[in-house]
Order: C-alpha cells, then sequence, then structure tokens
C-alpha cells in the first residue's frame, strides 16, 4: 500500500455516488422488463456510441493491456485493428439489422432466426458461462486496484467495486447503464489522453523513454510477439466484438438504424484516443518503474506514485469505470439470458413481474459467483479476456454474421455450431494451443464449417422466421 492523498477517497467516493444516482434516477422511469432491458429504445449516437466504447473497454484494457504492454511492447497493439475490423463487420452486416428486429437479448435473435427454442436456451447458457469468465477478470482488476492503492485485501476491492455495480444495474437496468457508460467514456478518454504529457514530463521526454525501453530490453520496440499471436489476439477480439452479446443487446436500445452505424462511428473516435493513451503509458511507466512485480498494477502506481493527486484520483476513477461500465453490461445481458429467454421458455406464462424478480435474483448471483474464482491465483487479466473472447466467437459468430445474411442456415446447424466451436475452444486451450495458434482460430472455423455443412443437411427455416432479417 502506498502513501495516498484524502483527494483520492474524495474523487472515488464522488464517484461511486453519482454511479448510484444515476442508477436512482434511471430506474424511477422504468415500468416493464423492456423498460429496464432495452432503456425504451431511446438512445441517441453519442450516448450510444460512448456506451459501445465504454462497456468494450474493460480492465482489460486499462489493467491488462497497460501490464502486457509494460511487459512485452509496442507490438502487442496491432490487435487493436483487428478489433477495428471487428466493429466494421457489425456496423456493415449485423447491429443494423439487430436493431431493426427489435428484440429484447441475443438469445430471442436466435429463436426467431432459427425457429428454435433449444438453439435459445443452449444460447442464454452459454452467454452466461463465458461471461461469467469474463466477470472474474473485472474482479481480479477491481481487486487489484484496490489492493496497489488503498491496502484493501483483493477480495474486498472487488466486493466494493462489484457491489456498487451491482445496486444501480438493478435498479436502473440499461438506461442506468447507458448514461453512466456515457459520463464513463468521457472519463475514461480525457483521463488519460491528459495523464500522457505529465508522465513524459516525468519520465524524461519521449526520446528519452523510446531509448530507455529499447536499451533495456530491445523487443520493447520491435517484435515481441510473433506474427501468429498478433493474429490471434486480433481475430479474438475482432471477431468476438463483431457479435458480442453486450454490445448487441446496445443496438436494441437505439433509435434506428442511422443511430445505430454513427454510434460505431463515435465509438472508434473514443477508443483510438484511448488505444493511443495506453500505449504510450505502457512505455512510460516501463521506463520509470523497469522492475515491477506485478505488471497489472502498472495503471495504479502510476496514478499514486506519479500523477498529481487529483489528476492519479481521477485515473482511478477511470480504471474503476472501465471495470464497472463492462461489468454492468455483461450482468444485464447474463440475467436476462435466465430471466428473459431460459425462464420464459421454462414459463411461458410468467407475468412481466415475475421475470423482473428474477432477473434481481439473477444479477445477485451471477455477481456472486465469479468472486469464488476471483479469489484464486489467475493468469495475467488480459490473458483471462482473451480466453473468454475466443469463447464468444465460437459460439457466436458463425450463427450471427453469416446467418443474418444467409438465408440456409438452419436451425439444427446452428445449435451444432455453437456447440461444436466452444467444444474446439475449450479442447484447444487444454491441449495447451497446438501448432501455438490461439483457440479462436480453430474454433469460429470448425463453427463455420459445421454450420454451412449441416444447413444442407437438415430441414430449412420457415419464411416467417426469415422476413424479419431478409424481407419478403
Amino acid at each position: 500500500m502506498f502513501e495516498v492523498s484524502p483527494v483520492f477517497y474524495y474523487v472515488i467516493a464522488g464517484y461511486f455516488l453519482m454511479t448510484l444516482v444515476i442508477g436512482y434516477m434511471a430506474g424511477r422511469g422504468n415500468k416493464t422488463s423492456e423498460d429496464h432491458l432495452v432503456a425504451g429504445r431511446s438512445i441517441g449516437p453519442v450516448i450510444g456510441g460512448a456506451a459501445l466504447a465504454a462497456t468494450q473497454l474493460s480492465a482489460g484494457t486499462f489493467v491488462g493491456t497497460v501490464g502486457v504492454l509494460y511487459l512485452t511492447g509496442a507490438s502487442y497493439m496491432w490487435y487493436w485493428p483487428g478489433m477495428f475490423a471487428g466493429w466494421l463487420v457489425s456496423a456493415i452486416w449485423v447491429a443494423p439489422k439487430f436493431q431493426q428486429f427489435k428484440g429484447v437479448t441475443v438469445p430471442d435473435y436466435i429463436e426467431k432466426r432459427y425457429n428454435s427454442k433449444v438453439a435459445k436456451v443452449i444460447a442464454a447458457a452459454l452467454i452466461v458461462v463465458a461471461y461469467t469468465v469474463y466477470l472474474v477478470a473485472q474482479y481480479v482488476a477491481g481487486g487489484i486496484l484496490m489492493e496497489t492503492i488503498f491496502g484493501l485485501p483483493k477480495i474486498w476491492g472487488a466486493i466494493i467495486t462489484i457491489g456498487i455495480t451491482m445496486l444501480y444495474t438493478m435498479k436502473g437496468g440499461m438506461k442506468a447503464t447507458t448514461y453512466s457508460d456515457f459520463i464513463q467514456a468521457i472519463i475514461m478518454a480525457g483521463c488519460f489522453f491528459a495523464a500522457v504529457p505529465i508522465l513524459y514530463s516525468q519520465a524524461g521526454g519521449f526520446d528519452y523513454v523510446g531509448r530507455f525501453i529499447t536499451e533495456l530490453q530491445p523487443t520493447l520496440t520491435g517484435w515481441h510477439w510473433q506474427f501468429k499471436d498478433i493474429l490471434g489476439f486480433a481475430l479474438a477480439f475482432g471477431l468476438s466484438v463483431a457479435i458480442a452479446p453486450y454490445e448487441l443487446a446496445r443496438m436494441y436500445t437505439m433509435k434506428s438504424q442511422r443511430t445505430v452505424r454513427l454510434a460505431i462511428g463515435f465509438s472508434f473516435i473514443f477508443q483510438a484516443v484511448i488505444a493511443i493513451a495506453i500505449c504510450l503509458v505502457g512505455f512510460a511507466m516501463r521506463s520509470l518503474y523497469p522492475i515491477m512485480n506485478n505488471a497489472d498494477a502498472a495503471s495504479s502506481i502510476m496514478a499514486v506514485n506519479v500523477l498529481p493527486p487529483f489528476i492519479g484520483a481521477l485515473i482511478v476513477v477511470a480504471i474503476l469505470a472501465a471495470i464497472m461500465s463492462t461489468v454492468s453490461g455483461v450482468m444485464i445481458v447474463s440475467a436476462s439470458a435466465i430471466s428473459h429467454d431460459i425462464y420464459g421458455i421454462l414459463k411461458p406464462n410468467a407475468t412481466d413481474k415475475q421475470k423482473m424478480t428474477i432477473n434481481k435474483i439473477a444479477t445477485v448471483v451471477l455477481s456472486i459467483i465469479p468472486l469464488i474464482f476471483a479469489i484464486k491465483p489467475f493468469d495475467m487479466v488480459q490473458f483471462i479476456v482473451i480466453v473468454q473472447s475466443s469463447m464468444v466467437a465460437s459460439f457466436f459468430f458463425a450463427t450471427v454474421v453469416i446467418g443474418l445474411n444467409w438465408k440456409r442456415a438452419t436451425g439444427t446447424a446452428a445449435l451444432i455450431s455453437m456447440l461444436g466451436g466452444v467444444a474446439t475452444v475449450l479442447i484447444w486451450y487444454l491441449m495447451q494451443k497446438p501448432f501455438g495458434l490461439n483457440e479462436v482460430i480453430p474454433g469460429v472455423l470448425v463453427s463455420t464449417v459445421l454450420l454451412i455443412v449441416c444447413s444442407y443437411f437438415t430441414k430449412p427455416v420457415p419464411e416467417e422466421s426469415l422476413k424479419p432479417f431478409f424481407g419478403k
């Protein structure tokens, strides 16, 4: 633990209070489960774009990516083009059709497009499993942050961060999550970008930092990662972001197809600013602290030891914002998978009030389960995120991207594709990545082949199910 200025406590307490107030105010207008889950389909492009960026830019970015850049250098940044390519795929072939469909959850799309309730339940279950893994990464990051700065045990740091997020998510739903994400995205982009000149003035300037880290370890400014590594990272993030359920759920909240495309454009701007800033932060911190026991603590140490107290406190808030914005989005999607999709199928006559009750119970339960895993030692935060991204891409990329643009894809094939893709990822990962290939490559390849081949040997989907996506 470091000696922290009281400013940190005031700024962080103020931030927590602000998020709770947003949750309370937003929740007052929620009358139905649709209001709670899709914000009344009222979100515009700027707020929607900020929300897309904030949800994507998780602990994996501000804790994990900074840590990996600190440890391995500039070559890791080449995964960003893959992620941006994923956003382009979403903007052109996925997001507008999702908005037009006007469902409530991603498994709603699976059920309607493939005319299969079984596929809907399997999709919902896979979302819950994959996002439980994702929440572990966020909890670990929150624990590291609170431990590094305030000396709290990791488990208590995670409980505080997640507890507050759970409260405003349960009360305010998607509207609270979206509006708090808008503020959080501004905090993230503004604080990290503003920190760069201060950080480099402390480190001796851009030229000095470049020379120092090159002499320290030439691969920091060269190529630490091989091409197949970078390709794996880029595909894991790019393929998953194109169809990420917590991002697709945001498409339902927006006013029109034009709004969706504009929102993705605005999210590009937020993410580009942050990508540049965190790269520069990683280099500067390696120059200032050449040897660090835990690279994931680089952002926290920067906030406390390098920056002025107020700026440092805002950086801590930015990291908390990244964690909380992602956690709230994941909570909404995972809880709705249980209350709307699984419970809705098991009890088709359930009232809206019953579904809302189940949703709140699910939010609490799904918030607690990852804590059990987060207290155990894990790999670096960013690598937990990569495994989760590979899982999501393996069971959703083919069924979403191909399903929205190829009429012949069938329900049975979609079911086989999802299960085959995720099984491949898990087997490949447990086999310790044969040939050095990231698990996302065989996972998406197998799920795509299964969807296409099995579609030719199984019963076509009725035309009625295809109309919302392909017209008459």
